[in-house]
């Protein structure tokens, strides 16, 4: 039942980094101003990023596999290093800010701690009866 929480907000969480491209469309918004909308300053190489390790993390999530979840939010983290290593100098690799470097610093997070964290053996609440005799 755990298992399946966890999964399922892996899920979540690489739809949810998919689905963040959507916050650099508010450029097309006003062109004359468009940091007047803008939550998350993402260009291309951002959404390759993003793309790449969202289809990972929901995979991962798919799939039950959690080293793949660990993976996508490892790279969502080495991600947001890059950017913050490189706010404000002429080289930008992802051509970002620090929006940018929180966007991915927090889906690094969550995916980071769905994927370690260690999920007990928890016994069945309702134990199979089978080959015992019961009266009554």
């Amino acid at each position: 039942m755990m298992v399946e929480r966890v999964n399922r907000a892996a899920l979540v969480l690489g739809l949810g980094a998919l689905a963040s491209w959507v916050l650099a469309l508010v450029d097309l918004v006003d062109p004359a101003d468009p940091t007047q909308y803008q939550l998350v300053r993402l260009h291309w190489p951002a959404w390759a990023v993003l793309l790449v390790l969202g289809v990972l993390a929901v995979a991962g999530g798919r799939l039950g596999r959690r080293g793949l979840v660990a993976a996508a939010g490892a790279g969502f983290g080495l991600a947001a290093v890059v950017q913050l290593v490189q706010l404000g100098r002429g080289t930008n690799w992802l051509h970002g800010d620090g929006s940018t470097m929180s966007l991915f610093l927090g889906f690094g997070i969550g995916l980071l701690v769905l994927g370690l964290t260690p999920i007990p053996d928890v016994p069945d609440p309702n134990p199979t009866t089978e080959g015992t005799d019961r009266a009554g």
